[in-house]
C-alpha cells in the first residue's frame, strides 16, 4: 500500500478542485488540511478514467484521516487532566511550557488541535523534567518495559559452558482469538481473517497447529517472511464472530559476543545481503536528516560492528520509548522518531535499520510478540556482521541495568527466548492476498480481517492473546 502514494500526477475532473497528486493528498492530511483533502479525494473518485491503484490510494487517504481521529481524540484539557492525575501539583504552565518544546502531542485538524491519546502517559516518559516529578512520587515503580532479569545472566553462562549460541529454549502454546464486533458486517457475508501463526526459523521450532475455529484453514508456507492461518466464515447475527487459532512452538534464546577486531568489511555485492543493504522507502530512506545524524554519531569509524554499537547506544539514550500512532498513518517512521525525538519499538528499531543500511551494515526487520513477563506486541532487527553472519538486536530492551558489560550490552547481539516471531520483514503480503487495504501496513500482528464491502479496522473487532509455557512434546 506505501508503494500506492507514490503514483504520478491524478488528473480530476473540471469541478474547481486543483488537479493534485496522491503525494499531495497524503501531505494534506498529514497537515490536517482535512477538508481540502476530502473534497480533492470526492472530486478525484468521480473520474471514469482513474486507474484502480490510484483509486485505492485515495480511499486509503480518506480511510487514514478515520484512523488518525481515533488516536487524535482528547481535548487539551483531558490531557492535562490526566497528566494531572499522575502528577497532582502539575501546573497549566508547565504543561504549556512542555507542550511547546514538543513533549506533549497533538494535531492540528482544520484549524482546531487535538492531541494524541497518550499524550499525557508519554509526556512523563519522553520529557526529562516531567519524567523526574513522577520518579520523586513513585521512586519504587516497576520498569514499563520488563524482561526476565534472570534471563540475560542465565544465557550467557550457558554459552560459556556450552559454546552454543542457541540455548535455553522454551515451548510455548498460544491461544490467539478475533472477534468480529456484531453489526460490523451483514449477517451472512463472509468474513476474511489473517490470525498469527510462528515463523519457521529463525530461532523457532517444533511448531504445530492445535486446533481453529472454525476448524477448515490454510496454513502458511514455512519460509514465508510473514506467517499467518486464514480462516473464514458467515457473520453472524446479532453476536460476534469469532475466529481462533491454537498452537505450539520452541523458542531458543541467542547470544554470541561480538568481537570488534574479528569483525570484517561487509561484502556490498552479496546478491543474498543486498536487499538489506539499501534504501526501501517511505520507511528507510537515506534522507538530509539521516545523513547529518549518521555523521553526528558514527565519526569516523569505519568497523561495522563499533558503528552498529554506536548507534546502538544513541537510540539507548537519545531516543526514549513512548507508544505511538498507527503506522498506517505515519508517512516515515524514522522521520517521525527524528522530529518528535522518541517513538515506540518498531518506529526506534525502523531507524536504528535505517541509520544501520546508510553506514553499509545489513539490517532486516523482525517482529511479532514477547511472551514474558510482558505479553505484548513487538518489533526488534537483526543486522549481518561478518563472520558471525546475522544478530539480533533489540534496541527498544537497549542497555540492561548490569555493572557486567556482557549482560549491559546483551541485547547487542544477543535475544532472550520470550518471542514469538511473525515476521522477517516488514510491510509483507498476506496468503492469500488480501483485497483491501491492510489495517497494519507495516507489520502483521494482531491479525487482518476483511469482508467484500472492505477492510474491516482494529475499532470495529478485539483480538486476545493468551500465553502459557508448556512441557515441549518428547522426542
Amino acid at each position: 500500500m506505501k508503494r500506492l502514494l507514490l503514483f504520478l500526477l491524478l488528473a480530476l475532473p473540471a469541478t474547481g478542485v486543483r488537479a493534485v497528486t496522491v503525494d499531495q493528498v497524503s501531505q494534506e492530511v498529514g497537515d490536517g488540511h482535512w477538508r481540502q483533502a476530502q473534497q480533492e479525494i470526492a472530486a478525484a473518485l468521480q473520474s471514469t478514467n482513474l486507474d484502480f491503484p490510484t483509486r485505492q490510494a485515495l480511499l486509503f487517504q480518506r480511510d487514514r484521516m478515520e484512523r488518525m481521529r481515533l488516536d487524535f481524540s482528547k481535548t487539551r484539557e483531558q490531557v492535562l487532566q490526566e497528566a494531572r492525575a499522575v502528577v497532582p501539583d502539575f501546573t497549566a504552565a508547565q504543561f504549556a511550557i512542555w507542550e511547546k518544546t514538543g513533549s506533549v502531542e497533538f494535531m492540528e485538524i482544520d484549524g482546531r488541535r487535538w492531541y494524541f491519546s497518550n499524550a499525557a502517559a508519554n509526556l512523563f516518559r519522553v520529557n526529562p523534567e516531567a519524567k523526574a516529578l513522577k520518579q520523586r512520587l513513585y521512586p519504587n515503580a516497576p520498569p514499563e518495559l520488563p524482561y526476565r532479569p534472570e534471563d540475560v545472566p542465565r544465557v550467557i553462562a550457558k554459552y560459556d559452558q556450552m559454546g552454543e549460541s542457541l540455548n535455553s529454549p522454551r515451548h510455548f502454546r498460544v491461544t490467539y482469538s478475533l472477534s468480529v464486533k456484531p453489526g460490523a458486517v451483514p449477517p451472512g457475508e463472509i468474513i476474511r481473517a489473517w490470525l498469527p501463526f510462528p515463523h519457521a526459523g529463525n530461532r523457532q521450532k517444533d511448531i504445530r497447529l492445535i486446533s481453529s475455529e472454525p476448524s477448515r484453514c490454510l496454513l502458511p508456507n514455512p519460509n514465508d517472511a510473514l506467517a499467518s492461518v486464514y480462516l473464514e466464515q458467515p457473520a453472524l447475527s446479532g453476536q460476534p464472530t469469532e475466529f481462533k487459532v491454537v498452537f505450539e512452538y520452541t523458542s531458543d534464546a541467542f547470544y554470541r559476543p561480538l568481537d570488534a577486531a574479528r569483525v570484517t568489511p561487509i561484502n556490498l555485492n552479496d546478491p543474498a545481503l543486498q536487499p538489506f543493504l539499501g534504501e526501501a522507502p517511505p520507511h528507510i530512506v537515506f534522507s538530509d536528516e539521516i545523513k547529518k545524524l549518521s555523521r553526528e554519531i558514527v565519526g569516523n569509524d569505519t568497523n561495522p560492528c563499533l558503528i552498529a554499537r554506536r548507534i546502538f547506544g544513541w537510540s539507548n539514550g537519545h531516543l526514549p520509548w513512548a507508544p505511538a500512532r498507527e503506522y498506517s498513518t505515519i508517512t516515515s517512521l524514522p522521520q517521525y522518531a527524528l522530529s518528535c525525538g522518541h517513538g515506540d519499538c518498531g518506529i526506534k528499531t525502523m531507524t536504528f535499520m535505517a541509520l544501520c543500511r546508510f553506514n553499509g551494515i545489513p539490517a532486516r526487520w523482525e517482529s511479532g510478540w514477547v511472551t514474558g513477563p510482558m505479553k505484548d506486541m513487538h518489533d526488534w532487527c537483526e543486522i549481518y556482521l561478518a563472520p558471525y553472519g546475522w544478530v539480533p538486536m533489540d534496541v527498544t530492551y537497549g542497555l540492561t541495568d548490569s555493572a557486567d558489560e556482557r549482560a549491559r550490552w546483551f541485547y547487542f547481539g544477543g535475544i532472550d527466548a520470550d518471542r514469538l516471531v511473525l515476521n522477517t520483514d516488514y510491510n509483507q503480503p498476506l496468503y492469500p492476498a488480501k483485497l483491501f487495504f491492510r489495517s497494519e501496513v507495516v507489520d502483521f500482528q494482531r491479525g487482518e480481517v476483511e469482508w467484500r464491502g472492505g477492510n474491516l479496522y482494529f475499532n470495529q473487532w478485539r483480538w486476545d492473546y493468551q500465553v502459557e509455557e508448556v512441557a515441549a512434546p518428547a522426542g
